[in-house]
């Protein structure tokens, strides 16, 4: 009796190890075939996979920054922050994005200036000199203007998804950098080549010329936002055009900018509000009036010098919230 329990007990133990083995099998198998449906089903675009659920993952888009400088603004650079220093004050802005930039300079020599006072490596500086475009000579230029339009059209395009070019004396609020370069998306929705601002005087005195309507004003030429890579270098390369068949009477570069964006106007051009930049040394960036979402201005259009002295006006004169000595409502001044 006591040698057919000890058998029995013996099967039963047998019996539950060859369970627990064929479970094993079982789920192994299982999970096999489930990622083998999961594969099969899976689209070409990279996707997530969380537990049963295929959640879609946005694509990776390639945006960054240009930046243009002559010999003057690269002297200015220092390591302190210098009141003086457009240049240098951008440079920091731009590192604390999450966006890659290019600085074109004229020559070899104000690049090694550019790359020893750069505030992070990210900032690609490049001499147009050094570049393989076909306009080495406007390194040469005597305007500032011609040059910073042929640095544009040698360089684009830069970024396939997306090229912001801004000018020197512009603070970026870094907190909504993100929502600064998700502009493009306004402009590509569209299908449009290039973003612009209007200017705050539609056309200055000297500016008017008969082939532009009056009512067309210009539009700012130190905020453009090239949207399509190719056709955005044929706009940059046919305002390069402009500049050098004289079109400018004062040398600046709006008059004949105004010229490419009319014949442009319905194909290639996209006007964005015109409140995501404070301009001028007289406006309030932390103001939400007139600005998009009731939110401030993503951009502040004025010299360094003026942004600190509005920040220190604004200390001495009341304890305004959103300014201190460091920081203005997301702008570092």
């Amino acid at each position: 009796m006591k040698r057919a329990l000890l058998a029995v007990v013996a099967l039963c133990c047998s019996t539950t190890a060859d369970d627990a083995v064929n479970v094993s099998r079982v789920a192994a198998w299982a999970k096999e075939r489930r990622e083998e449906r999961i594969r099969r089903w899976l689209p070409s675009q990279p996707f997530n996979r969380t537990g049963f659920r295929l959640v879609p993952v946005p694509p990776k888009l390639e945006r960054g920054f240009l930046l243009v400088a002559t010999k003057s603004p690269v002297e200015r650079l220092r390591r302190d922050e210098s009141t003086n220093d457009n240049l240098g004050a951008i440079m920091r802005d731009v590192c604390a994005t999450p966006f890659p930039a290019r600085l074109v300079v004229r020559t070899p020599s104000e690049k090694a200036r550019a790359e020893q006072f750069r505030p992070c490596p990210k900032i690609e500086i490049v001499a147009l000199e050094a570049t393989d475009a076909p306009m080495e000579r406007l390194a040469r230029a005597t305007s500032l203007r011609l040059f910073k339009v042929g640095a544009l059209a040698a360089n684009l395009p830069l970024y396939k998804d997306g090229t912001l070019y801004l000018d020197n004396d512009i603070a970026i609020r870094r907190d909504r950098a993100d929502v600064l370069m998700g502009l493009f998306d306004e402009v590509r929705k569209r299908h449009k080549a290039l973003g612009v601002t209007k200017s705050h005087v539609c056309i200055p005195r000297g500016h008017w010329t008969s082939e532009v309507p009056p009512g067309y004003c210009e539009r700012n030429g130190g905020i453009l936002f090239f949207s399509a890579a190719n056709r955005s270098a044929a706009l940059a390369r046919e305002w390069l055009a402009e500049m050098r068949q004289g079109t400018s009477t004062d040398g600046h570069d709006q008059m004949p900018l105004r010229k490419v964006l009319w014949r442009h106007r319905d194909d290639e051009v996209f006007d964005l509000p015109v409140g995501i930049q404070c301009r001028g040394p007289n406006c309030d960036p932390c103001s939400t009036k007139g600005h998009m979402h009731d939110d401030p201005p993503l951009l502040w259009h004025t010299k360094r010098v003026d942004r600190v002295r509005w920040a220190q006006k604004m200390l001495l004169k009341s304890r305004r919230k959103g300014v201190s000595e460091r920081s203005v409502c997301g702008f570092q001044p």
